[in-house]
């Protein structure tokens, strides 16, 4: 019987086995990363676009037209489609980064052949209408104004326009007015421009069933493949800023540090990524020890790492109350400072060593994660070379 008067003994993480997808390639050349796995009859499926909200020329054309690809399309409405997928227990997701994007159907295997033309008719013919974009336009100035009351929202978006350049497509920022800007031929001249036709790849995950491939060849193997759209961004000098940005009626002040680093595919990026950790990636951090546990002053602080394709930057992030936001500051870049000076103690490095490894062991626990996974190392150009080197790298260094 566990006796609960005792502690559990320390355990350590020796190795973590990642599933290697499987690669086939559709009629027309478009590669499937298939993860077969779980034990549950469910399936996703996600057909990843390289482009994003730094991809379009006009704010928020980008995320607006992923978005609203779901709303309706040339045959059926934004309601039809709803009913189309939910009638089998099946969803529909987007998401939408700074350079990537993607369209996702969550699907019981067994009514994949009734599910994915919906997904198939949501790529290839989506219909913007101006109903739905008129719709879109007011939930999501709404929606901004909202945020806009936050002063997270206000320093996240001061952070990016410092860090880059506030006209930098990855440091711009848009305001409420901005989706008035937006026209139905901007939403379709981005679709036939930078997703339709051009997918990159479509990675599936779950319950594999017989027919699985072959029913994503009769939607996406059969139309022609547009070669990839490649744009590359120059990333600006750094340049040491300090910006406050006012709001009187504010309770909270929030605080934003960073730094433009480097992208995933750097040498120094996972021991760079160690050292975040330590700084503030996880609850027993520097910073939450230092500023949470010691000092009062935040409920959460936090620090990680963010990775773009040919770049990367350093976040460090809080809110505090405006009477010690000063002193908090100071704090941060004191334990900063330490870090630069005095060598870790081999009991905390193994502690974030350990926790680092549990984290990684979280992270693909299933095959959604799995695929997540993979997704995060194709982006980079990637293999399970990437895996096994960022083990060893937590481990040794």
């Amino acid at each position: 019987m566990l006796d609960r008067t005792k502690e559990p003994k320390f355990g350590t993480i020796d190795s973590i086995e990642l599933i290697e997808p499987t690669v086939q390639h559709l009629s027309n050349g478009l590669p499937v990363f298939s993860i077969n796995a779980g034990v549950q009859d469910v399936l996703k499926v996600e057909l990843i676009f390289g482009a994003g909200t730094a991809t379009a020329d006009k704010l928020l054309v980008g995320s607006s037209t992923v978005e609203l690809m779901k709303e309706g399309t040339e045959k059926r409405s934004a309601a039809a489609i709803a009913e189309a997928v939910d009638f089998y227990g099946a969803y529909l997701q987007n998401e939408v980064s700074f350079e990537d994007s993607s369209l996702s159907l969550f699907t019981l295997n067994k009514h994949l052949s009734n599910t994915l033309p919906t997904l198939a008719e949501v790529y290839h013919a989506p219909a913007f209408s101006e109903e739905e974009l008129s719709i879109y336009r007011m939930n999501n100035q709404q929606e901004m104004l909202v945020k806009m009351e936050k002063v997270s929202y206000l320093c996240s978006k001061g952070l990016s326009g410092a860090l880059f350049g506030s006209d930098h497509p990855f440091g711009r920022s848009a305001v409420p007015s901005d989706y008035e800007k937006i026209s139905r031929e901007d939403l379709v001249r981005f679709h036939q421009s930078f997703i339709h036709n051009r997918l990159k790849y479509i990675m599936v995950a779950g319950k594999l069933g017989n027919n699985s491939i072959a029913l994503l060849d009769e939607y996406f193997g059969e139309a022609k493949r547009e070669s990839d759209v490649i744009w590359n961004v120059n990333v600006p000098e750094h340049e040491t800023k300090k910006i406050h940005i006012e709001k009187a009626d504010a309770v909270q002040n929030a605080i934003r540090i960073g730094r433009v680093l480097f992208s995933r595919t750097h040498p120094d990026y996972i021991g760079m990524q160690i050292l975040a950790t330590v700084l503030g990636g996880y609850f027993g951090s520097r910073l939450m020890s230092n500023i949470r546990e010691d000092k009062g002053y935040t409920y959460g602080v936090g620090a990680g790492l963010v990775s773009l394709n040919d770049t990367g930057y350093l976040s460090i992030s809080t809110e505090v109350g405006s009477d010690v936001c000063a002193a908090a500051v100071r704090e941060i870049y004191f334990e900063i400072e330490r870090l630069r000076k005095d060598l870790i103690p081999h009991t905390e490095l193994d502690l974030v060593k350990n926790y680092m490894l549990g984290s990684l062991l979280k992270t693909i626990d299933g095959p959604f994660q799995i695929a997540a996974k993979w997704k995060n190392y194709l982006k980079h150009g990637l293999g399970m070379d990437a895996h096994h080197d960022l083990i060893h790298r937590i481990k040794t260094i």
